[in-house]
């Protein structure tokens, strides 16, 4: 399956079957037969949020009803798989917490903290089941209508202005989290870089190298901001759900951990960002216009008539 555009196809025809082929992807991840529920869900939440950062990026041919209903739906699916992986994804988080620091720590640090965790995930299983069957359903339903979806213009223009908007809320975005680091600044930037991410691998055939590079460092960038999103989640589950004195000491210790690296990764994102960043939205899009028509106007040779 290929989640990128390719100059043989009409952009019209790109844009449905780029949706169906990760429609079909996430609905093979939801199957019953899943062995593993929590990563069958992570596969098919990626598969949902490259699907939106679509919507987003060909949402000037949808027209506003159309991209604002099923970008709706697809949130709603994301979010369904999302509530009943929560518990897993906290111990995750716990246990390359305790990675990153494995020097300053002994072996089976936590371990309290993380057995309540543990014994939730394990009665999450029908809950779990219920969620995919659900979504599943979703996804099939939107399948079908994705042949509808009113994209007409077969050049870059079809996705420009989606391009633009994005990026443009995720500058200001950051412009934001640097001024006011907040949870709910630093995870609006969050959404806004990976929506970026998954729209410059659509389009890295334009120029593999130079955007591949970006899609790589965007990825980096989310990573940064992912983890602490997480670490900010984690240090508020546990300070709520913390009730004894036994588990003080390694609560203390590990809100202080989360603190720290919440401050390395907050650091690493900035830096970074100032990088991503930098253009203007007009320049950007003026730049990916001139490799459209570049690779658009490619004409391939045969090597042996060549020589």
């Amino acid at each position: 399956m290929a989640y990128h555009f390719k100059n043989d196809e009409a952009v019209p025809d790109g844009v449905r079957r780029i949706a169906v082929e990760q429609i079909d992807k996430a609905l093979d991840s939801l199957k019953p037969a899943a062995r593993d529920t929590d990563n069958a869900i992570h596969d098919a939440r990626v598969c949902i949020k490259k699907i939106r950062a679509l919507l987003r990026l060909s949402r000037g041919e949808l027209g506003k009803k159309i991209y604002t209903t099923e970008n709706a739906r697809f949130r709603d699916a994301g979010r369904k798989l999302s509530e009943v992986r929560d518990t897993a994804a906290v111990i995750e988080v716990i246990d390359k917490l305790t990675q990153h620091f494995s020097e300053q720590l002994s072996s089976g640090a936590f371990r309290g903290l993380r057995k309540p965790l543990l014994q939730e995930a394990r009665e999450s299983k029908k809950d779990k089941a219920r969620a995919m069957a659900e979504v599943a359903r979703t996804l099939r339903a939107a399948r079908r209508r994705v042949k509808k979806w009113p994209v007409r213009h077969d050049d870059f223009t079809a996705l420009a202005p989606g391009l633009k908007q994005v990026y443009r809320e995720g500058r200001r975005s950051f412009a934001v989290a640097c001024e006011r680091p907040k949870v709910r600044n630093l995870h609006e930037w969050r959404k806004q870089v990976k929506h970026l991410r998954y729209q410059a691998r659509l389009l890295r055939p334009l120029w593999p190298k130079m955007v591949g590079r970006l899609a790589d460092e965007l990825e980096r960038l989310g990573d940064y901001l992912s983890d602490d999103h997480d670490l900010a989640i984690l240090r508020d589950r546990i300070l709520e759900n913390s009730d004894g004195d036994d588990e003080r000491t390694d609560l203390e210790a590990l809100v202080a951990l989360i603190d720290q690296r919440r401050g390395e990764l907050q650091l690493e994102a900035r830096l970074l960002g100032e990088r991503v960043y930098a253009e203007q939205p007009r320049a950007l899009i003026q730049r990916f216009q001139a490799w459209w028509d570049a690779w658009s106007a490619e004409v391939k040779i045969d090597p042996i008539a060549a020589s």
